[in-house]
């Protein structure tokens, strides 16, 4: 009798354990850097459009206000100034492609060749 209750509480428990695991695989701040690392790899694309810049800044700025309310380790901290500087790198890359593109045009318009 005390051994069926045993092995049914340890079942329990058991599974209790597991469902927690799957559930939370990454702390908060792990899934600040994972999204700050995803947003990276997106802008370093090579098929990313500059018009797509926008709506990925708008990503960002919502990633770094949910990072407000983490408890980073410095570690973490650092990682996530390094992601940073990373997207601010990438984004400003693009934005220059974007401006020699439209000086692009402009020369062209400007020298009559069409």
């Amino acid at each position: 009798m005390k051994r069926s209750i045993i092995l049914r509480l340890a079942a329990v428990v058991a599974v209790l354990v597991t469902f927690c695991f799957l559930t939370s695989c990454q702390s908060k701040e792990e899934k600040v850097i994972s999204q700050l690392e995803s947003l990276c790899k997106t802008v370093e694309k090579d098929s990313f459009s500059v018009d797509d810049i926008d709506s990925l800044q708008d990503k960002f700025d919502a990633v770094r206000e949910t990072a407000k309310e983490c408890d980073f380790t410095n570690e973490q901290l650092k990682e996530v100034a390094k992601l940073e500087a990373r997207f601010t790198k990438a984004i400003a890359k693009k934005a220059i492609e974007r401006v020699g593109s439209a000086l692009d045009g402009i020369l062209d318009g400007l020298s009559g060749d069409n």
